[in-house]
């Protein structure tokens, strides 16, 4: 199994470098076509967020239906991705940034219901979905 970097999933999305995105598109053909099995992991997806906002301004929606379309793409082996999938969720309904997108996803996942922050986000994301409670210590 191959390992794809973010620069991977950023050229076929930007479409910049002619020669590079024709490759990239080639591979995911064999990837989706079962020729090639590839995985890649969480911190890939969250640099792919950071400079598709950051670097490239794209708008959020946009991300998340570009992040979604990998983590559907059969083939891409991901061991968090029902949490990523929950995350990008909550990352475009509630405009949260997507770490704080995660971190609420991978509490859920892991059946707890607290969590010790002084982000301010955990306390917008609990009183909106409520089943999260933060605990400043």
């Amino acid at each position: 199994m191959i390992f794809i970097d973010t620069n991977i999933f950023l050229r076929y999305f930007e479409q910049k470098e002619s020669s590079k995105c024709d490759r990239v598109e080639e591979l995911f053909h064999t990837i989706i076509s079962g020729e090639v099995t590839c995985f890649t992991n969480t911190m890939v997806i969250s640099e792919i967020i950071w400079v598709l906002d950051k670097y490239y301004g794209w708008d959020r929606q946009e991300i998340c239906d570009n992040v979604e379309l990998i983590l559907n793409t059969p083939n891409i082996k991901i061991k968090e991705r029902s949490i990523l999938h929950h995350a990008v969720s909550i990352y475009r309904q509630y405009g949260f940034d997507f770490t704080d997108s995660y971190n609420y996803s991978y509490i859920k996942a892991n059946n707890s219901f607290e969590i010790y922050s002084y982000d301010k986000h955990f306390d917008k994301l609990s009183s909106l979905l409520g089943d999260i409670e933060k605990i400043a210590p």
